[in-house]
């Protein structure tokens, strides 16, 4: 959690167009690790009280990082709990909140069994009173 303002700040600037140079078809070979994450565009939730997009970056050595980010609507008075989030069969070890005053959220798994094809994410969402 010491990263966890960072990986925010990250978040905010990203964009949601990938740039020059981000654009990495499967099949294409990886020699180097990727100084930055390639994200995907966001997707709504279900209820549509928040919205969350995937990113990866390769480490090198088949290693790679693999993120989900939440962003919550600014129009949400509502805290929303995010748990038991996992990729593939790979428990993520924290919980996220996202709330007014702290709308985004950003977590992280690094596995070097994970490829590029990674899996799909899961997770629950709860409003918090």
């Amino acid at each position: 959690m010491k990263y966890f303002a960072l990986f925010l700040s990250v978040l905010a600037t990203m964009p949601t167009e990938p740039s020059v140079g981000q654009d990495k078809s499967p099949r294409q070979a990886f020699n180097y690790p990727d100084r930055t994450i390639t994200w995907q565009p966001w997707h709504e939730g279900p209820q549509g009280e928040y919205r969350f997009r995937t990113g990866d970056r390769y480490l090198g050595h088949r290693v790679w990082e693999h993120y989900i980010g939440f962003a919550e609507r600014r129009s949400s008075a509502k805290a929303i709990k995010l748990s038991l989030i996992r990729l593939a069969n790979q428990d993520v070890p924290e919980e996220a909140m996202i709330r007014p005053g702290l709308r985004y959220a950003i977590l992280k798994v690094t596995n070097g069994t994970m490829t590029m094809h990674k899996g799909v994410w899961s997770w629950t969402a709860n409003e918090v009173n």
